[in-house]
Order: structure tokens, then sequence, then C-alpha cells
């Protein structure tokens, strides 16, 4: 009973002080860590509703002060309590563990964090479409595995244990897992491919070998296609990275040609009528404005009509637009022959008995 009375007496005469401030201290972050929590949901709130009513700083740096800057503060307020303090040999020991284990957590959880809000300020400053950031997460889980392993590395380090022996273990085992894993691992980096060069993005529209589809998901070792058929595709990063990849979502505008064919019996003068005819259907196709005609001639005399060649672009990446275009031009061409008299070719043949093809000759 004596032995307890005189420890708290000497904890209340070296250490209180420092117990309090330290307490006070926790009071005044974990009362800050509320207001800022309050405060970034109220911001991310408004900036769902109207993205230019929060300014561009105010989010990120309250995220940062919230995420990392106050765990740092009460890693460094313990850090000084326990240097201004001072337990039993034994005591000391499990003191100094048990604050070693919580600054790893706090050091890694906080370059994690770090990490993660680097990425997104990325995003938003490169990308407008927000469905970007999705491809972010699964790099984002791998490299945050990683960085744990080596916090954890470093910890038992620090702790006395020796890891030259565990990390040259790793090293020969890893060797064997990366030859016995070399299909994951190629994934991997055609994952990396995908990530840091674009070829195609979350929503986009791809063609590549005979199969299309809208990107769904892009994982780590795959990703899935909603093909047009209806079913998903899943396919692995590196056969999709190998193949060529047709993306429609980027593109602008279509460039349409189509091929026109008239019987040889169409007069000189309607012939000559018909560039002109169709560049007028052009101009007025009103599915969608900007329409443009590049060119319309008389290409050649093909085997059993004459043959016109027009090309127009189509300013849309739709292809349900793409269609409507074509089915307006077809409609307004067959009403604009018929109104000039001209007919459109089909496939004929002229067969000439012996008698009459011995007299031409």
């Amino acid at each position: 009973m004596t032995d307890i009375t005189h420890i708290i007496q000497t904890f209340q005469e070296n250490y209180m002080v420092s117990f309090f401030m330290l307490l006070g201290t926790l009071l005044v972050l974990l009362a800050a860590n509320a207001i800022l929590g309050k405060r970034i949901k109220k911001l991310e709130s408004m900036k769902m509703q109207d993205e230019k009513s929060v300014k561009a700083p105010a989010l990120p740096m309250l995220r940062f002060i919230k995420r990392i800057a106050i765990p740092l503060l009460f890693l460094a307020s313990l850090s000084v309590f326990l240097n201004s303090v001072s337990f039993a040999e034994g005591i000391q020991r499990v003191v100094q563990i048990i604050f070693a284990v919580i600054m790893t957590i706090i050091i890694v959880r906080s370059v994690n964090k770090a990490l993660e809000l680097s990425f997104s300020k990325y995003f938003e400053k490169e990308y407008a479409n927000r469905e970007h950031e999705k491809n972010l997460k699964p790099l984002l889980s791998f490299v945050k595995l990683l960085l744990w392993v080596i916090g954890f590395l470093i910890l038992i380090s620090n702790l006395g244990f020796n890891i030259t022996t565990a990390l040259a273990g790793l090293g020969v085992g890893g060797i064997a897992v990366a030859i016995a894993a070399q299909g994951i691992l190629g994934d991997l980096f055609s994952y990396f491919v995908i990530f840091f060069d674009h070829p195609f993005a979350l929503g986009d529209f791809i063609v590549f070998g005979d199969k299309s589809g809208i990107v769904e998901r892009i994982g780590i070792k795959s990703s899935r296609i909603r093909v047009l058929s209806g079913e998903v595709l899943i396919i692995s990063n590196s056969d999709l990275t190998s193949s060529r990849i047709h993306n429609y979502k980027q593109m602008q505008r279509r460039r349409v040609v189509s091929a026109i064919s008239v019987p040889f019996h169409t007069s000189e003068e309607k012939l000559k009528r018909i560039p002109q005819l169709i560049k007028d259907i052009l101009a007025s196709i009103q599915v969608v404005e900007g329409v443009v005609c590049d060119r319309s001639h008389f290409q050649s005399i093909g085997a059993s009509a004459f043959v016109f060649e027009t090309i127009y672009y189509i300013p849309t990446s739709d292809y349900l637009t793409f269609m409507d275009v074509q089915q307006e031009f077809n409609l307004r061409l067959v009403e604009g022959f018929r109104a000039e008299g001209i007919e459109f070719a089909y496939p004929t043949q002229r067969i000439l008995p012996a008698e009459a093809s011995t007299q031409m000759t």
C-alpha cells in the first residue's frame, strides 16, 4: 500500500503537468477534428450541387489538416510527453514498443492519406469527368498495402529483430513467385499502362479484336466490358493492351463514305446535277447541326452502273445519332432522285447470243 501511494505521489509531483498538457492537447485536437469533419462534409455537399461555389484550395487544405496534420500533431505531443517523463526499465520498454507501434501506424496512415489526396487533386485538375478517378482505387489499394508492409518491416527492425535473413528469404521467394505468376504480373503492368497512358477510361466505347462494348470496370488483373449483346466480357489487362483498340468515345466526328450507283441510261444532264443535289441534301440535315460535305464526285464507270462517291463528316461520336443522320440522308436522297427522275442502279448483266456477238465483232 505504501509503494502504491509513493508511486502516485511521485507521478503527481513529476509528471502531472506533462500529463495534463498531453490531455489538453488531445482534447483540442479531437475538437478540431470534429469541427473540420463537419466543415468538410458541408463543402463536399456544396461542391456536389455547384462546383464553382467552393474555392479550389479550400477543400484539399481542410482534408490535409484533418487527415494528416492533426494525427502528426498528436504524435508530436505524445513524443514530447514521453521524453519529459521516465519510467522503470521494464515499463519503459513496454512504453517504447507501444509508442513505436503508434508512430508507425500514424506515419504510414498519413503517407497513404497524402498519396490519396495528391492523386485526387491530380484527377480534379486533369479530368473534368470524375469517373476517371474510379480507376485510381485498385492502384491506391496496392500502393497502400505495399506501404503497410514496408512500415511493418521498419517497425520490427526498430524493435530489435533481425530482418536481414527474412528479406533475403523474401528475395529468393520473390523470384520464384515472379516466375510462377508471370501472367498476374503481366496483367499488373498492363494495368499501369492503362492507368498512365489512358488508352481508354470508364464509360468509353471501344472495339478490340472482334469484340466491342462499353468499359465498366478497370481492375488490377482484368477489366470488364459490357458488350453490345448485353453480357459482361471479363478480359485480362495484358490481352486487352496487346490488341489494337479503337476508342470511339474520344472520336470528335465520324467520316462517312457513301457510294451511289445510277444506271447507264441516265442522261448527262442528270449526271451533272447529282453531286450538287447530294451536297444540298447534306446541308439540309436536321438531326444534328454541323454535317459537312467534304466532296461528292462522279467517281467511276462500274461494271453495270455509273458510281458516285460522297464523303461527309458527322460532328458526333454517338452511334445512334450517326444512324439517324444516315437514315435522314437516305430518305431525302430517295425523295430527291425521284423528284429529278433519277433511278438507282441495281446489278444487271447483259447476255448476247453467239450470233449477235459475232456480228458485233
